[in-house]
């Protein structure tokens, strides 16, 4: 989280002295330019800021690839700070309904759906250059399952695209009246370190919580 604090006032920083540094070169414009971006850069703070606490909405997917027809299910999280969000309550179902239903799947499925709901944590990173609404980049935390698959053992990891890997998994917030949308898919699920299936957007296995601060 600290690291992520850090990149994130790295960012601001370096950005402010970029903005300002462009601006020695003309005396006229310089003042009325520091002055714009710190009013920028106090207004962004301050939702982002605003924007922390508790949310209820749904998590939306699509459970069936040959429609477009969405289903959804109730749905808690917290933006705990600048750098986190928890979601609470996940259905590991979810993660694996996009796999196919081969014998072997349908076991691990099973052992999967079985555990009932995880919570996951999100690191995040604000784009300084939005607010009203606010843009953050996600970088989903791996969610590690312990499951019995046939009378085995099993550890699982189900791990997610990032905002480094899949430009689309990112978030926004509208602090005016409470909204959020956070997007996430799903990259691959991992059995003792064995890569079992793998995630693309070809496969619509994306996870959309939507919904507003309570």
């Amino acid at each position: 989280m600290k690291k992520n604090i850090k990149l994130f006032s790295m960012m601001l920083s370096c950005l402010a002295i970029m903005a300002l540094s462009s601006c020695l070169g003309d005396n006229d414009n310089n003042s009325d330019q520091e002055k714009e971006w710190k009013e920028w850069y106090e207004g962004l703070l301050a939702e982002i800021v605003a924007a922390q606490g508790h949310y209820a909405g749904f998590v939306y997917y699509q459970s069936d690839v040959t429609t477009a027809k969405l289903d959804s299910v109730a749905a808690e999280w917290d933006v705990v700070s600048d750098s986190v969000i928890e979601l609470r309550g996940v259905p590991t179902r979810l993660f694996v309904e996009k796999m196919s239903d081969s014998e072997a799947n349908v076991v691990l499925k099973e052992a999967i759906s079985a555990v009932g709901t995880v919570n996951m944590q999100i690191k995040t990173i604000y784009d300084a250059y939005y607010k009203s609404p606010l843009l953050f980049y996600l970088y989903p935390e791996p969610v590690t399952l312990n499951v019995n698959v046939g009378g085995q053992n099993k550890t699982v990891d189900v791990n997610f695209h990032s905002s480094y890997t899949e430009n689309k998994c990112f978030g926004q917030i509208l602090v005016s009246n409470g909204e959020c949308l956070l997007k996430l898919y799903p990259q691959s699920i991992v059995v003792d370190n064995s890569t079992v299936k793998y995630f693309n957007s070809s496969d619509c296995a994306y996870l959309y919580w939507f919904g507003q601060k309570r």
